[in-house]
């Protein structure tokens, strides 16, 4: 152990030939910073979904070859880094699939986001990768609205004194740009039992807090989810809007 006046470093510290970068090793971005916390907000991103984020979080987008994807080989140079670093997760779940990526507690604490450590199950991937391109899909339509995810409605949830009855949580909250309304963001991929359709349905229905309620769903889903909702008081139903898992208005 070195006492307060040993100066046996004072070569490494002062002198030129042995003199460290002070800059040495990955450097956090505001596109990598922006790039975690929506990981951290979803849960996980899967690759390719990752790659749509950091071409549309790029400093110079007019120099990509595609403005819609960084490529799989910049992708991964990107992310390398921070996978040594410790602050990313990364696993193939399934075989011929693309790869998921996840926060680590370094991950959270390195971006302040006050989350749970969360690590996707397989049985989950389907729906979480839905939810994810619904995100990306309306960033793109309305990027000044504000996007909370189910993840950080529920930590809210659980923060409140218990005791009542917690209201169905969406998805998704988006907030509008001009801060006067909020819409509930739903997606459905596959038929629920119609009971416990009917049960979330009227649940949203009742709270004012949604100005509307959008449910991203596949064709087949559509018309039992629709089913519910006519059965609304007529005065709610106009706030249910259907569209397609690709952004579609479907019709009421």
């Amino acid at each position: 152990m070195l006492s307060p006046h040993d100066n046996s470093d004072d070569g490494y510290l002062m002198g030129k030939a042995h003199r460290p970068h002070m800059n040495k090793g990955p450097q956090i971005t505001p596109r990598l910073e922006r790039l975690l916390y929506i990981i951290g907000q979803q849960g996980a991103l899967r690759f390719d979904q990752v790659q749509q984020w950091l071409a549309r979080l790029s400093p110079e987008p007019d120099r990509m070859k595609e403005p819609d994807l960084l490529s799989t080989e910049r992708s991964r140079k990107f992310l390398r880094p921070w996978l040594d670093q410790q602050l990313l997760m990364y696993k193939v779940f399934y075989a011929h699939q693309r790869g998921w990526l996840w926060l680590t507690p370094k991950g959270y604490r390195a971006i302040g986001l006050d989350l749970r450590y969360y690590e996707p199950a397989p049985a989950s991937l389907p729906h979480l990768y839905a939810v994810n391109d619904i995100r990306l899909l309306i960033d793109a339509r309305r990027p000044a609205d504000t996007w909370r995810s189910e993840r950080e409605l529920r930590a809210e949830q659980n923060a409140r004194p218990k005791g009542s009855k917690a209201p169905h949580l969406p998805d998704a909250e988006l907030i509008g740009a001009n801060g006067s309304s909020i819409v509930a963001i739903e997606c459905e991929l596959t038929v629920k039992s119609e009971k416990r359709l009917e049960e979330i349905v009227f649940d949203l229905a009742a709270q004012q807090r949604y100005t509307t309620i959008w449910y991203f769903l596949p064709e087949e889903v559509y018309h039992v989810v629709k089913r519910a909702v006519d059965k609304l008081p007529r005065q709610h139903q106009p706030r249910f809007v259907f569209y397609t898992l690709k952004g579609e208005q479907s019709p009421s």
